[in-house]
């Protein structure tokens, strides 16, 4: 067999080989082509959606800048202002009054100031213009008054302060102190310092102001012993 004749039996051979193993059609390219193209786009956007899941998980736990979990709000507990008898205080100094709480003189808290004498039935009382006198017959925030210790280094030594009007004091008056007064408290001034003295063994006590102890008689405060009573009852205002 001649050379031209193998060569032409070899060209047939590959010509036949390429149309049956060549490319796909074309139509099975396409479509072959848009799967890929969809399964791309499909991936891009679960990586788009789960980056951004991320994202917004990430802004929820942190406080933006600090990198701190953001802590629950604290929820605020609520506060119940309790009125206070005692007036402010300018200094730290205090009469010792632990002599008066061992003999059970109630200090602090609402009491009545009243002589023993059950014909008078007066109690310490705030009247009009805040004058001050022992005509209380009626048990309010007129006759409730509170003992606090006194802003001076002596022993038993107190303010009388109206529960109703904290800050303000009862007040001696120049003279024969007829009647007193409510003022606004001074710390250590000496017409608003009472003295508690002890007034026999019942547990009645005396209160002595800068121009003497207090006299109760028949129409309220007396000039002195010869028309009034000095022992005086304190007890609790609740009591």
């Amino acid at each position: 067999m001649s050379d031209d004749r193998i060569q032409q039996g070899l060209d047939s051979y590959a010509e036949h080989l390429q149309r049956t193993t060549g490319l796909a059609p074309s139509a099975e390219i396409r479509r072959r082509g848009d799967r890929r193209r969809r399964n791309r786009a499909t991936g891009a956007a679960f990586a788009a959606v789960l980056i951004a899941a991320v994202g917004v998980g990430t802004v929820l736990t942190r406080q933006p800048g600090t990198g701190r979990p953001i802590q629950p709000a604290a929820t605020p507990s609520p506060s119940v202002s309790q009125p206070s008898i005692s007036p402010s205080r300018t200094s730290s100094v205090a009469s010792d009054v632990s002599r008066l709480r061992a003999r059970g003189l109630d200090l602090e808290t609402g009491v009545l100031i009243f002589a023993p004498d059950a014909a008078l039935d007066r109690w310490m009382a705030v009247g009009a213009d805040d004058v001050v006198d022992f005509t209380g017959r009626t048990k309010d925030a007129s006759t409730e008054m509170s003992l606090i210790p006194a802003v001076v280094e002596e022993d038993d030594r107190v303010i009388i302060v109206p529960v109703a009007r904290p800050g303000w004091c009862v007040t001696d008056t120049p003279g024969a102190g007829l009647p007193l007064a409510l003022r606004p408290c001074r710390d250590g001034q000496a017409d608003q310092t009472w003295a508690v003295t002890a007034a026999g063994d019942s547990g009645n006590v005396s209160l002595t102001g800068p121009d003497g102890p207090l006299y109760v008689g028949p129409d309220g405060l007396a000039l002195d012993a010869g028309s009034g009573f000095s022992s005086l009852q304190i007890k609790r205002f609740d009591g």
